[in-house]
């Protein structure tokens, strides 16, 4: 058996890159990625991490996990009967089985030397159906993008089905709590829809990152401001909460016209799972989105995007890092120093 290094978690709040991870072998459908960059998720990693992550209990398999959903690498080799997958082709999202090999579970598992991606078009050719499928969520990308550039992309395809999920349209008035890279490149994709945003955070750095990369048209410092004096009851079509918050939601719902939309799209703690429907305003709608829906739906989209200059990958991250460094990916993102961090595996 070979192995591969990979960053796990084995514990809440013990991650390490370890070095005893089986190295995937394929099936027949199966073609093999190295993985070069691995975007580091604020939101799931970091609570997967920490065992805080009330809704993702029903899909993260129990400790030790190798961790990562935004890989980005190279197929190196394919199973014997892939036709559709090419040696030297750049895709996201490989993956790994969910029994690992030697005590280790996923979550996804992008961190890691090497993970899979599978042929599904050969196998409904030859007579399985969508449920034989390993993995659904996986796309390939030019091979014109970065490695490191593409351990975004999942994520801006993420926040463009969160638009359009949302029902932002042209003239839609929008609310957006938080200006992380999701907060951010969710205002960017509500307004190439034609909406207009306004947008909410403690940090005023990334406020103005916001309106500079994202063209948010108003912003509000709640450190520094009052949120309900700074909108002067102005009232919006959709509020939507990055941050993972049930007090949040409730606050969002009171900015809302009659018959608005409060969106749900941060991830909520095991501690704050419970939302009192009592305390959301009459004749508004709560729209759950804790985990993305439609983002490969979207992704050319998104590409297209990106090749048109529309859309720079680069503006939603502010580190690259090895995959030995995890630890201080994990203390620039908690620190807010970090917009985002990429990690790259090196040999």
């Amino acid at each position: 058996m070979e192995y591969m290094k990979a960053i796990a978690v084995m514990g809440p709040g013990d991650v390490r890159l370890v070095d005893d991870v089986p190295k995937p072998v394929l099936g027949d459908y199966e073609a093999l990625v190295q993985i070069h960059a691995c975007g580091f998720c604020n939101g799931t990693d970091m609570q997967i991490i920490q065992g805080t992550g009330g809704d993702l209990g029903n899909h993260v398999s129990c400790y030790p996990t190798v961790l990562g959903h935004e890989g980005a690498g190279e197929v190196v080799a394919v199973g014997r009967k892939v036709r559709h997958i090419h040696v030297g082709e750049r895709w996201i999202h490989p993956n790994l089985y969910p029994d690992v090999g030697n005590g280790y579970k996923k979550t996804h598992g992008s961190m890691a030397q090497f993970g899979m991606v599978s042929d599904n078009q050969a196998m409904l050719e030859d007579g399985f159906s969508e449920k034989d499928f390993p993995w659904v969520k996986q796309h390939r990308f030019p091979d014109t993008m970065s490695y490191v550039d593409a351990g975004v992309l999942l994520s801006l395809a993420e926040s463009h089905s969160a638009a359009v999920n949302f029902g932002v349209t042209e003239g839609t008035e929008v609310l957006i709590y938080g200006s992380g890279p999701m907060g951010m490149s969710l205002s960017l994709f509500c307004g190439l829809l034609g909406g207009h945003v306004t947008q909410i955070d403690k940090i005023q750095e990334r406020l103005d990152m916001s309106k500079r990369i994202a063209g948010t048209e108003f912003t509000i410092n709640s450190s520094e401001e009052d949120v309900d004096a700074a909108l002067k009851g102005k009232k919006f079509d959709v509020a939507i909460d990055i941050v993972g918050s049930t007090d949040i939601l409730y606050e969002a719902s009171r900015h809302l016209k009659p018959g608005g939309k409060v969106g749900s799209m941060g991830v909520l703690r095991n501690n704050d799972l419970m939302v009192d429907t009592s305390r959301l305003q009459d004749n508004t709608s709560l729209h759950m989105l804790n985990f993305p829906y439609g983002e490969y739906a979207v992704m050319d989209e998104t590409l297209a995007l990106i090749q048109a200059g529309k859309v720079n990958p680069k503006d939603f991250y502010s580190h690259v890092l090895p995959y030995g460094q995890i630890r201080e990916a994990m203390e620039l993102v908690q620190s807010k120093k970090a917009l985002k961090v990429i990690l790259t595996m090196e040999d």
